[in-house]
């Protein structure tokens, strides 16, 4: 994809280097506006087991100093998990890894996507070796100042089952496969 070889050195982690970052191939398989199916719950396809590389690396990208969020040493004598703790916007990262390219829930993938809006709930810490597993389901469709808006409830799930966070993630999406060829065709 164009751009990904300037950017290739700043990927370290096993899940960074096996992840399609190339969001527009196959794109003509994701899932439009007009064809999301609201109301229905799907688990998605992987799994997000968490490794302290995965926590420190996003930590570092989002610029992070504290020793409680880079440094696993440090972290191991002060936090209160005995690891690195996880950024509250960590749950990006889970959320592509979980859907991944193909299937429902392709829409957050889309060329072109904005993101106008999120509310997140945190329940419970996510902690190093945990096994997080996402479920959404599309809750709201609407048209509003002509741009098209879906908002998703993601649910995710530690290990023993427990509910570590919600996340309402609305996106303004092209309307139709059409509209986001413009956009991937330009």
């Amino acid at each position: 994809m164009k751009g990904i070889e300037r950017i290739s050195h700043l990927f370290e982690t096993q899940k960074q280097l096996a992840f399609d970052r190339d969001f527009l191939s196959d794109w003509e398989l994701y899932e439009t506006w007009d064809e999301v199916e609201m109301g229905r719950a799907y688990n998605a396809p992987n799994d997000y087991v968490v490794r302290e590389e995965d926590l420190v690396y996003y930590n570092r990208a989002l610029g992070e100093t504290d020793p409680l969020l880079i440094d696993p040493q440090y972290a191991a004598q002060y936090s209160p998990t005995g690891h690195v703790i996880a950024h509250p916007c960590f749950l990006v990262a889970v959320v592509f890894h979980c859907l991944g390219p193909k299937g429902h829930g392709t829409w957050l993938r889309t060329p072109a996507a904005r993101n106008p809006f999120q509310e997140i709930e945190l329940h419970e810490p996510i902690f190093v070796g945990e096994r997080i597993t996402l479920t959404f389901t599309p809750v709201d469709r609407f048209i509003r100042r002509g741009k098209h808006y879906i908002t998703n409830l993601n649910e995710f799930r530690g290990s023993a089952n427990t509910l570590k966070a919600r996340w309402w993630a609305t996106l303004i999406l092209p309307p139709t496969r059409e509209e986001i060829s413009r956009y991937v065709n330009a």
